[in-house]
Parts: C-alpha cells; structure tokens; sequence
C-alpha cells in the first residue's frame, strides 16, 4: 500500500484522517513462523440470514458466492454442528449456515454466521468502543448506497441521517455510516473521484478495508507486527478532532487518531482507530453473538502462530484451547488485546 498525501484523496473517516509522514515498520527477521500470510474474510454472526443477506444482496448489491467463488442464490439450510466445530466456535447444541460475499475491488470476502439454538447476546457497539469493527465499502454512488440500506432494514449511525462532505472545502466527496439489520457497521465512502478498481462496471461497490477500534495503538501495533508478522504504519502521538467526522460517527467531542496495517504481500488495509474524552466501553461477544465480528486470517503455521498469541497478550476462544480440526486443515479462534474476535486458519 502506498503511502496516500492528501485528506481529499482519503475521503472517507478512515483514510481523511490519516497524515502522512509515517512509514510502515517492516515485518523483519523476527516474525514468528506462524505469521499471517492473508486475509479470508470479514466475519459477523446475524440474527436471520434471510434478512442480512437481503440487506447486503438488494440493499448494496453484493454476490453471493460459493467454493471457488462461483455465484450461488440458494442459501443452505441450517446444519447441527459436529464436535469438532462446536468446540472450535465455543458454542454447544447448535446448528449453523453461513453465506460468502464478494466485495468488488476488494481482495477479502464478507461472511455471515447463523447461529441457531444456542444462547446469543444482541448488543450493538458505538464506534468509539474497543473490539468495534467496521466494514468500509467505498462506492460510486453513496446515495444509491444509502437508498438501498434504508429499504432492505438497516439504519443510519450518522447524526442527521445524511451523506457528509469529507476531505477538505474543495472536496466532493461524501460519507455515511450506518447499520445492517444485526447492527454491524458499514462506512458507505463515495470517493470522488473514484480510485482505480477492478470492480465491473455493473457494481457500485468499488473497494473495502477493515476498520477495527482498539484500546490503546502502541500495545495493538506490538501486538500485529510482533505476533502476526503486519507491517504498522503508527499513527501521530497527538489525537485529532473534526465536527464532521464526529458527527458522521455520532461521538460528539471525541478525539482519536488512526494507525494502519497490512500484511507483507497482500493488499488488504486494516485501520486502528484510538479514541479518548468519549465513553468507550468493551465490545467483546462471543463468536454466536448477533453482530459479533471477526477477522478470518491465513496463517504460514496455526500452532506457531496461536503461541505467538498466547505469550503476545491475546486470548483464545476455542474450547480447550487448542486448533481443531476443519476439514484437512485446523483452525482456532482467539482474540486480540481488544476483544476482536480473530480466525486463524492456514494460508500459503
């Protein structure tokens, strides 16, 4: 990812933030063996399928997708769990379906979790909340977006309800933050002008990236680089404020600064937003939790990488503490010193 100059190209609240002047920290040397190599998907359990997947499908126009991304409509009926995949979720007597989306322009894919007969929280994060996670999509026409959000049961977060102008006087790009129906987050970025895609032309949809929110940048950033292998790009020591970013985010008075990521050789963005003088409360459901998020991450090694997590100040998820079996491959659900609930599965 290369270095971006100026707020009115990184329109939109996670890169018109962003000064520049930093530079990423190499992975180096010293990463473990089990180091990410890859992003999968962004993950987050719903409360009904049917409807996320209408909000997602009618309301934004994205594809579902089936084993080697072939397009699919039928959504699976829900399966009772094996013993192997009830521990690796940590949930017991449950059954389950999922459904995979492409995001256009985007080199990581957004699954829906059901999870059914098994207890599930129904909470819904603030932005400032460490463990928040956002999925941003940017897109050519943000009106259209929001049109589509507000037919298909999603809401709007942003105070006034409306598209703002961001990047700077002479900008026309504009922004939104809303709800899907389980009450996960989406950043609706229309960049003007539009960044290069590979999107088709039939999408509205151009790209995305992750945005999680986090307690503290300089334990999450060791936490990356040193345990996961990311390259860190810090973000500024001192915080910033601007009225219409807090107003897209509806955290009146907050402050925050972002820091960004990637791993060595793929092309996905992650971004670490840090708030203070707002209240911030954990977000930490559990993997069945409606709205809960999580990060599928490809691993050179899960076992290397899952003690990395251990000694790194993450937690882990799955029942007995050990990656479990997935098919021919293993894969365990931990946590990272926010909360975020992460995937760790093998990837080359």
């Amino acid at each position: 990812m290369q270095p971006i100059k100026t707020a009115a190209v990184r329109a939109g609240l996670m890169l018109s933030m962003l000064t520049a002047g930093a530079t990423f920290a190499p992975a180096g040397t010293q990463e473990s063996s089990g180091a990410a190599t890859g992003v999968r998907a962004i993950i987050h359990s719903v409360a009904d399928l049917d409807k996320t997947v209408s909000f997602y499908r009618d309301g934004l126009g994205l594809a579902m997708a089936g084993p080697g991304g072939k397009p699919v409509t039928m959504l699976p009926v829900p399966t009772a769990l094996d013993e192997s995949l009830s521990k690796f979720t940590a949930t017991h007597g449950a059954k389950f379906r999922n459904a995979m989306f492409k995001i256009p322009g985007a080199k990581f894919d957004l699954e829906l979790t059901e999870f059914t007969g098994t207890p599930r929280k129904n909470v819904q994060p603030h932005m400032q909340d460490p463990g928040a996670a956002t999925l941003v999509l940017i897109v050519r026409d943000v009106d259209a977006a929001l049109a589509g959000v507000n037919k298909t049961g999603g809401s709007v977060l942003s105070i006034g309800g409306q598209p703002m102008k961001v990047g700077g006087e002479n900008s026309k790009s504009r922004s939104v933050f809303v709800r899907d129906p389980d009450g996960f987050m989406l950043e609706l970025a229309g960049i003007q002008p539009p960044p290069p895609s590979d999107a088709p032309a039939s999408s509205n949809v151009l790209g995305g990236r992750i945005g999680v929110t986090i307690e503290n940048t300089d334990q999450t950033l060791k936490f990356y680089h040193e345990v996961l292998g990311f390259e860190t790009k810090p973000a500024p020591a001192a915080f910033s404020t601007d009225k219409t970013i807090a107003t897209l985010i509806d955290a009146e008075g907050a402050q925050w600064r972002i820091s960004t990521a990637k791993i060595p050789g793929s092309p996905v963005q992650w971004e670490f937003l840090e708030f203070k003088d707002v209240a911030r409360k954990p977000f930490h459901l559990a993997v069945p939790d409606i709205g809960s998020p999580a990060v599928s991450v490809q691993v050179k090694d899960v076992n290397a990488a899952l003690e990395a997590v251990k000694t790194g100040g993450g937690s882990v998820v799955t029942v007995g503490g050990q990656p479990v079996k997935l098919g021919p491959a293993v894969g365990i659900f931990v946590r990272d010193p926010n909360g975020l609930l992460l995937e760790l599965i093998p990837g080359a």
